[in-house]
């Protein structure tokens, strides 16, 4: 445990150096390019270019913090585990490559990084070697794949124009299936739909692995890869308003599942997949500083709510059903401190740090020209955030213990520590980041309808979520709610399944028949005829050279040798 704790120190230094230079990157205005030519191949440029923001240095720096507290909170909660030294070398590899990715600005810096996130997440899911993690992991990787595919297209497309850097294209000249390749990458990096399966099954994971990767991490990555190349994104108007759809359908989806889903895990993996659809939103309204904005804050409160979690399953002997929850107020109560707080930040209450962001977004929302129908599914959408989150706070205090003895549910002091320093974000973030993020106080003007209006759906969607909850005490919820329809995700499950049990023994078909068989045979052969004819051509081609050299050679020695015979006589 002291590679452990040694790790974390040095992460946690690491992102108060970071801090300070997001300071003065963004005091003096700054921004550095650092480049590294490797080489040049027909007019092609290989290098390796790091870009240095205000931006990128924030997103590092929460990264880091981030990282460090949930590796202090893995020396308890992986202290039983047989494989824990390998649990955080992955850790570590994870963050490189999400710092590669942060602060890559041409494609080839960004495709590392993004290959080092989609494997490491896949060595995280199947951590726990069980049937339901391999089948979690396989999904994972597959839909990730298909976004590589997406990266691997725009990056071959970008090398017609010599150079892979996208900060400093002229982008009058980009083709269409370029943006449409980006857009996949990113869409299913950060499980837009309809690639949204994979996130709820990816919480196969172990909790500390949720908590830093599938909350604030590496579904992020999409939305911060768009909110880069926003330009290249905002040219075509078509796209803008398909992937403002989706974002919204992220949202309404997911929060609807969640407020019927009874697996504690799922439940938050949902409501990030819910935050996403925010981001991507608001994002294709144009605000994107306001989507980093939220980004930044998202990760705080969200790796808060998945320490809690995690602390929450250990006393619950690893239970992860949510109704099974209850009067865990008395024993764990700065645990459940956090969760609660958390969980408002999460919906948005006054003053905590979600509100700085969410508040912001659902005025600025006001403002575009969008129609009633995609402005009454956003309200929706966030209603739904508050119901499932009301749920989950009446399910933990309201709720009697249905499991195990009370004597075995204690707070963790090592756990606690990392959680206090992420509630400080969760609470002060928000004002801190705010400040720093905009450059001037943004007065927005609303009437008094609005303003209480919003409210009124918030208070609304508090008593919605209080009866589903005593809903959930009756036989009739089985019968009101189609269970099964929201538990899968619309069914989006059976069709991710579906599709990769099908796929794959379709791709194991070809590789028997084409790389075993006509591939094997037609493609070996061939070569070895070809290399036999070329040493045949050789050894022709030296006989040749040496025939031409001894004939020179004599025709020359023998002219000499009469010229000197004549001129001796």
């Amino acid at each position: 445990m002291l590679v452990y704790l040694n790790l974390g120190i040095l992460m946690f230094f690491m992102s108060i150096f970071f801090m300070i230079m997001l300071m003065k990157f963004l005091l003096l205005k700054l921004k550095l390019f650092i480049e590294f030519e490797l080489m040049k191949i027909m007019g092609l440029n290989f290098s390796v270019m790091i870009y240095f923001d205000y931006k990128s240095f924030m997103f590092m720096m929460i990264v880091l913090m981030i990282s460090s507290m949930i590796i202090f909170y893995s020396i308890e909660y992986m202290y039983n585990d047989f494989y824990s030294i390998r649990f955080i070398y992955i850790l570590v590899l994870f963050v490189i490559s999400m710092l590669m990715m942060i602060i890559g600005q041409n494609l080839l810096m960004i495709l590392l990084g993004w290959d080092g996130l989609g494997l490491i997440s896949y060595c995280l899911v199947i951590y726990y070697n069980s049937w339901s993690s391999y089948f979690s992991g396989m999904l994972t990787i597959l839909t990730n794949r298909l976004g590589d595919i997406g990266l691997l297209l725009s990056i071959s497309m970008m090398s017609m124009y010599g150079d892979w850097s996208y900060l400093l294209m002229n982008f009058n000249y980009i083709n269409k299936f370029m943006i449409m390749f980006l857009c996949l990458a990113a869409f299913t990096k950060s499980a837009q739909v309809p690639f949204s399966s994979w996130l709820p099954l990816a919480m196969a994971a172990p909790t500390p692995i949720s908590s830093l990767v599938h909350s604030s991490t590496l579904v992020t990555a999409g939305i911060y890869l768009m909110i880069r190349m926003k330009m290249l994104i905002f040219m075509n108007e078509n796209f803008k308003l398909i992937m403002l759809f989706l974002g919204l359908m992220t949202m309404f989806f997911s929060g609807m599942v969640a407020s019927f889903e009874n697996d504690f895990k799922k439940v938050i993996a949902l409501s990030t997949l819910s935050q996403l659809g925010i981001m991507m939103f608001t994002l294709m309204l144009g605000y994107s500083m306001l989507s980093f904005f939220h980004l930044i804050i998202h990760a705080m409160f969200k790796s808060l709510l998945f320490m809690c979690a995690g602390l929450i399953l250990h006393s619950m002997n690893n239970n992860q059903d949510v109704r099974y929850l209850g009067g865990l107020s008395k024993m764990l109560l700065l645990t459940m401190i956090f969760f609660h707080c958390s969980n408002l930040a999460l919906c948005g209450f006054p003053f905590l740090s979600g509100f700085y962001s969410k508040d912001m977004i659902l005025e600025f929302s006001i403002f575009n020209n969008l129609n009633l129908l995609l402005m009454f599914m956003f309200y929706i959408s966030i209603s739904f955030t508050v119901i499932y989150t009301f749920r989950m706070i009446y399910y933990s205090i309201f709720n009697l213990m249905y499991f195990n003895s009370c004597w075995f549910i204690y707070d963790s002091k090592i756990m606690n520590f990392s959680m206090v320093m992420m509630f400080l974000y969760s609470v002060f973030g928000g004002v801190l980041f705010s400040w720093m993020v905009f450059d001037s106080m943004m007065l927005i003007i609303l009437s008094n309808s609005l303003k209480w209006g919003l409210n009124f759906l918030i208070l609304l969607s508090m008593f919605i979520g209080l009866y589903l909850f005593l809903m959930s005490k009756f036989n009739l919820y089985k019968v009101i709610v189609s269970f099964y329809f929201m538990s899968s995700m619309w069914f989006m499950n059976m069709f991710s399944s579906l599709m990769s049990k099908n796929f794959l023994p379709l791709g194991e078909m070809m590789f028997m028949i084409l790389d075993k068989g006509w591939f094997e045979k037609s493609v070996k052969d061939m070569m070895f005829m070809i290399y036999i004819n070329f040493m045949k051509m050789e050894n022709f081609i030296f006989m040749l050279i040496i025939n031409i050299f001894f004939f020179f050679f004599y025709n020359y020695y023998f002219m000499n040798l009469k010229k000197f015979m004549n001129d001796y006589i």
